[in-house]
C-alpha cells in the first residue's frame, strides 16, 4: 500500500481550511454552525481528527470563538480582519 499525504494533515493547512470555509459561511447572528463547516471540511479532504485540531488551533490563536454549547464558531476582530 503506498503513502498518500493528506491535503489538510498538517495543522496549518487545516487551520487554514478551517478559517476559508468560515468564512465563505453566511453566519446567522455572527455565528456559523459548526455542523456546516464540519461537513465541508470532511467533503474536502480533511477528518474529524483535524477539524476539531484546527477549531482547536483557531481558538488558541484568537482568531474564532466556539459558542458555550459548542454549536457554533464566530470569528474574532482579529480573525476577522484575516478576511478584509
Amino acid at each position: 500500500m503506498k503513502f498518500q499525504d493528506r491535503a489538510l494533515a498538517t495543522p496549518e493547512a487545516a487551520e487554514r481550511k478551517l478559517l476559508e470555509l468560515a468564512s465563505a459561511i453566511e453566519a446567522d447572528h455572527g455565528r456559523a454552525p459548526v455542523s456546516e463547516i464540519n461537513m465541508q471540511f470532511v467533503a474536502a479532504g480533511g477528518s474529524a481528527d483535524e477539524y476539531a485540531r484546527a477549531v482547536e488551533a483557531a481558538v488558541d490563536h484568537g482568531w474564532l470563538t466556539l459558542h458555550p454549547s459548542g454549536g457554533y464558531l464566530s470569528f474574532t476582530p482579529l480573525g476577522a480582519a484575516l478576511f478584509a
